[in-house]
C-alpha cells in the first residue's frame, strides 16, 4: 500500500496542560516538617490516589496504540526525511506487528489510529486523506533477498580504491546481515582468530564489562591460568566475545565481529599481493570482467538458477556491496577493482585456496558443473561449502533443499550476490480512511504459527564438598573380626549434569526443569580412612589393628527425576595402599572395593528469600534423603559383588570359609595362616544414612550443609521379614552416629539447541479484490542458556 499524507492548517488541537505546585521545605528552627504534613487539602483515608479524565473518542487507545501513533507522528513532523508531494508508505510510518495487532481490534481500533496521530503532531497540522490518485505496492520478502543491505549500501556506497573503509563496512553489513556473526558457528573461525592473535596481537575488542582488551591480553591471561592449550583457550575467549550470549550483548558481539572481519580482509588481501598463483588469478579475472556481458564469470553469475530456484521471480543478482542488479558494462569499466571485490569476498566465504578452484573452475567454461562432480573438493568440504556458503539452512526452509545438486558458479554466486525482488505498482483512486483501515486490517491480517522442538538441554554442574562414610567390618570367612568401626573422611569432586528431552519454550516460560528427566556423572575423591578407633579391639587372634590410610575413590553417578524425587546410585571404586603388617593389609583396600550407593531424595523446599520479584534472587532449599550403601566382600576378585543380601556367603566367600573350616569344624591355625599369607580379606557390611540438606544458592552458586545419622548395621534382622527388618532398620539409623559436611556448587546453567519452525499466512484485500495467499515458512536452530529450577513439594513463584 502507498497512502499520501498531507499537513495543512486547520482547527487548533486542543492541549491539555497539567499544573503542578512544588514546595520546597527548608530547616527552620522549629525541627523538620514533613512534607505530607505541610498539605491543606486532605484526602480521606479510605480514598483511592486514582486520578480519571475522560475524552470523546472512537475508540478506546491503549498504550500500544499510543505508541505507534507517536511513532508516526514524529516521522511525519520531521518533513525533511521524506518528499512531501509523494508522502510516505504505510510500511514505512507503522511497524508491521503494530499494525497487525491495531488491526485485530476491528475498523474502528484503525480509524482510532489515525486520530490518535492528529493529535500528536504540533499545532496547526493534521492528517487527511487525499482522492486523487494513488498507487498500491505491492512486493515480497524473502531470507535470502538483502533488503535492508541494499538501502544501507544505496545511501553509503564504497569501493576498494575510493573509499576502502566503506566498502570493508558494508562487507561487514553483508556479513551481519545474513545472521553472521550472530550465530557460534557462523563467527570467526577458530584458524581465522588464531591467525589474529599471532599476527595482530594489539587488536583490542570490548570486553563482557565493557572495558577494552587486546588479544594480547586474552593470551596473557590464559597463559596465567596454564601454558597448557593457552593459546587455543584465548582463541576461543576472544571468539566468544564476537556472538551474543547472557553476558555479551549483541551491540558489543556486532562490534567485536566487525574489528576482527576488518582485520581479516586486511590480512587475506595482504596474502593476495604474496602469492604468485592469486596474483594471475587476479589479473585473469579482471581481464574477464573487462569484457562486460562476454565475460565468463559475469554469464556464470546471471546465468546460474540458485536464485530462481529458491527465489522465484527474482530480477537478477545484486553484488552484496552495491544496490543494483548485476550490470556487465559497469562492472567492465572497473574491472580490476571489482575482480578484487569478488575474490575477496569468496575467500572471506571458502578461504583463499578454494577461491582460487571456484574461479578457475569458471573461467575455463565449467561454471555450469555440479560442484559434487567435479574432483576439487572431497565430500567432507564440500559439506562445509555448502552449509557455510549457501546458508542451507535457509534456503531448505523454503522447499526442498536446493543445495544438494548446487553449481561451482552457484558457489561463487551466493558468497558475492543476492537477489534483487520486483516491485509490482498499481493505481488506485478515491482514497477514504474507511479504505485505508479495510487495506490496513486485510493487509496486515496475520496469521503466525509457531513451533519449537528441543533437540536436546544440557545443564551441568560441578560441586566440591566433604563426604563422610563408615561401615562395620563382620562376617568375615575366618572368623577374625565380629565387629569393627571403619570410617573415612575426605573431599569429593563430582561433575554432573541434567539432560533434557522436553519442549524448549515450555521450560524457558515456566523456568522450571522438566517433570522427568536423567542425569549422569562422574566421582572424584580422596581422604583419610581409619580403622580399629572404635574400642571394639580384641578377637581370637590379638588386638584389631589400630591404624590410619590415605584412600582415593573414583567412579559414576546415574540418577532419575521425577517432580520433586530424585532416585540416584553413586558406583564408586575404593582402594588404599597395600600394608606390611598381614592384620592391618586384612583391612586395607588395596585390592579395591566396588562401593555402591542408592538415593532417594526428595526436593521439600526451593523457595526465595527476597521478597520482590527479582530476576535472580537468593534461594533457600531444603532436601531430605535416605540411601543405602553396600559393597563387595573383599576377596581377591575385584569385581564380584555378594551374591546374598547381607553380603556374606559369596561363592568366593564360601570357599575361603571351607578352607578355614575343614570338614565343618572351625581350625584357627589354617584361619591365621590365611590371614598372613594375604589370602583373605574383611566382608563389611551394608549401612544407611538419613540426612538434610540445607542449601542457599545465587547465581550459579550454592551451598548446601548436611546433616545426618549413620547407620553401620543396615542388614540386622533382614531374615526375621521385611518388617521387623524395617523396624530395626529405623532404630538403628535413629540411633547412628551423627555426621556433618558442607558442599559448593556451581551450576553452569542450562545449554543446549532447540529447532524452530515459523510459518506466516497473509493475505491483502484491496478495494474488494482478494491478492493470492503468501506463505512464509522458516526454520532455525538457536542456542539457549538459561538458569532452571528444580522442582520441590513447596516452591515460590520465581
Amino acid at each position: 500500500m502507498h497512502y499520501k499524507f498531507i499537513y495543512f492548517s486547520g482547527a487548533l488541537i486542543s492541549i491539555l496542560t497539567f499544573g503542578a505546585t512544588t514546595t520546597v521545605l527548608s530547616q527552620q528552627s522549629k525541627g523538620y516538617i514533613a512534607p505530607q504534613d505541610t498539605i491543606t487539602k486532605k484526602i480521606p483515608v479510605n480514598s483511592s490516589l486514582n486520578k480519571f479524565q475522560s475524552e470523546t473518542t472512537v475508540q478506546q487507545t491503549d498504550m500500544r496504540l499510543l505508541g505507534a501513533a507517536t511513532f508516526a507522528a514524529q516521522k511525519l513532523s520531521d518533513t525533511t526525511q521524506y518528499n512531501q508531494s509523494k508522502g510516505l508508505r504505510v510500511s514505512d510510518l507503522f511497524k508491521a506487528e503494530d499494525l497487525t495487532y491495531i488491526s485485530s481490534g476491528g475498523m474502528s481500533n484503525v480509524i482510532a489510529l489515525f486520530a490518535a496521530i492528529n493529535k500528536q503532531l504540533p499545532r496547526g497540522k493534521r492528517l487527511e486523506f487525499i482522492t486523487d490518485s494513488v498507487q498500491s505496492v505491492q512486493s515480497f520478502s524473502n531470507p535470502l533477498a538483502l533488503d535492508a543491505l541494499r538501502m544501507k549500501i544505496s545511501a553509503h556506497p564504497g569501493s576498494l580504491s575510493d573509499n576502502r573503509p566503506q566498502w570493508q563496512e558494508n562487507v561487514y553489513q553483508a556479513y551481519l546481515t545474513r545472521d553472521y556473526g550472530t550465530k557460534l558457528e557462523n563467527t570467526i573461525t577458530a584458524t581465522s582468530a588464531t591467525r589474529e592473535m599471532r599476527e595482530e596481537p594489539n587488536l583490542v575488542l570490548i570486553d563482557r564489562d565493557g572495558s577494552t582488551v587486546s588479544l594480547a591480553q586474552l593470551l596473557y591471561r590464559a597463559q596465567q591460568a596454564g601454558m597448557q592449550n593457552a593459546e587455543g583457550r584465548a582463541v576461543a575467549a576472544a571468539r566468544a566475545l564476537t556472538f551474543p550470549g547472557e553476558r555479551v550483548s549483541k551491540a558489543t558481539a556486532n562490534e567485536n565481529y566487525r574489528r576482527m572481519l576488518l582485520t581479516l580482509i586486511n590480512l587475506q588481501q595482504a596474502d593476495f599481493s604474496r602469492h604468485q598463483p592469486t596474483v594471475n588469478l587476479l589479473n585473469t579475472l579482471a581481464a574477464d570482467l573487462a569484457l562486460g556481458s562476454q565475460s565468463r564469470v559475469l554469464a556464470a553469475l546471471s546465468g546460474s538458477n540458485f536464485f530462481s530456484s529458491n527465489v522465484p521471480g527474482n530480477i537478477g543478482p545484486v553484488l552484496v556491496t552495491e544496490s543494483g542488479v548485476l550490470d556487465g558494462q559497469q562492472i567492465a569499466m572497473r574491472a580490476k577493482e571489482k575482480a578484487l571485490e569478488m575474490f575477496s569476498l569468496t575467500a572471506l566465504h571458502y578461504g583463499e585456496r578454494d577461491a582460487l578452484k571456484l574461479y578457475d573452475k569458471i573461467l575455463s567454461g565449467d561454471g555450469a558443473m555440479a560442484a559434487s562432480a567435479s574432483s576439487l573438493f572431497t565430500k567432507s568440504r564440500l559439506d562445509q561449502l555448502r552449509y557455510h556458503g549457501t546458508e542451507k539452512l535457509k534456503s531448505a526452509g523454503l522447499g526442498s533443499d536446493k543445495t544438494r545438486d548446487i553449481s561451482i558458479a552457484d558457489l561463487v554466486l551466493v558468497a558475492v550476490a543476492a537477489p534483487a525482488t520486483p516491485v509490482i505498482s498499481t493505481n488506485m483512486a478515491s482514497l477514504s480512511i474507511t479504505e485505508a483501515s479495510q487495506s490496513i486490517m486485510a493487509t496486515y491480517h496475520t496469521t503466525i504459527t509457531e513451533t519449537s522442538k528441543s533437540i536436546f538441554q544440557l545443564n551441568p554442574r560441578v560441586s566440591l564438598g566433604s563426604r563422610y562414610t563408615t561401615y562395620s567390618a563382620t562376617n568375615d570367612p575366618v572368623d577374625y573380626i565380629s565387629s569393627g568401626f571403619i570410617s573415612q573422611q575426605g573431599l569429593e569432586l563430582r561433575l554432573e549434569s541434567d539432560l533434557y528431552f522436553a519442549k524448549l519454550d515450555k521450560m524457558l516460560s515456566t523456568g522450571l526443569k522438566p517433570f522427568i528427566y536423567p542425569e549422569f556423572g562422574v566421582v572424584l575423591g580422596s581422604g583419610q580412612r581409619k580403622v580399629g578407633y572404635d574400642g571394639n579391639t580384641h578377637t581370637q587372634f590379638g588386638e584389631i589393628p589400630k591404624f590410619k590410610q590415605n584412600y582415593i575413590n573414583w567412579g559414576g553417578h546415574l540418577g532419575l527425576n521425577v517432580g520433586p524425587v530424585l532416585l540416584g546410585m553413586d558406583a564408586t571404586v575404593l582402594s588404599t595402599k597395600s600394608e606390611e603388617n598381614p592384620y592391618q593389609r586384612f583391612l586395607d583396600l588395596s585390592q579395591g572395593m566396588t562401593y555402591y550407593r542408592y538415593s532417594f531424595l526428595t526436593r521439600v523446599l526451593n523457595i526465595s528469600l527476597n521478597k520482590q520479584a527479582i530476576s535472580n534472587p537468593y534461594r533457600f532449599t531444603f532436601d531430605v534423603e535416605l540411601a543405602g550403601e553396600t559393597n563387595n566382600e573383599g576377596t581377591e576378585n575385584k569385581t564380584r559383588t555378594q551374591d546374598g543380601s547381607s553380603q556374606i556367603a559369596s561363592k568366593e566367600w564360601q570357599r575361603i570359609y571351607d578352607r578355614a573350616h575343614p570338614n565343618g569344624i572351625y581350625n584357627a591355625d589354617i584361619a591365621q595362616q590365611m590371614i598372613e599369607a594375604g589370602s583373605v580379606k574383611a566382608s563389611y557390611q551394608s549401612a544407611n544414612f538419613a540426612a538434610i540438606h540445607l542449601g542457599v544458592a545465587k547465581s550459579g552458586f550454592q551451598f548446601k550443609v548436611t546433616l545426618g545419622l549413620y547407620n553401620r548395621y543396615a542388614i540386622d534382622d533382614y531374615y526375621k521379614g521385611k518388617g521387623e527388618w524395617l523396624s530395626k532398620l529405623a532404630k538403628n539409623t535413629f540411633n547412628g552416629s551423627g555426621f556433618a559436611s558442607g558442599t559448593l556448587v556451581y551450576n553452569f546453567g542450562s545449554l543446549g539447541a532447540a529447532a524452530k519452525r515459523r510459518r506466516v499466512e497473509r493475505n491483502a484485500v484491496v478495494n474488494g479484490v482478494s491478492t493470492n495467499t503468501v506463505d512464509s515458512d522458516t526454520y532455525s536452530t538457536e542456542r539457549v542458556h538459561s538458569g532452571l529450577r528444580s522442582r520441590a513439594l513447596i516452591m515460590s513463584k520465581n
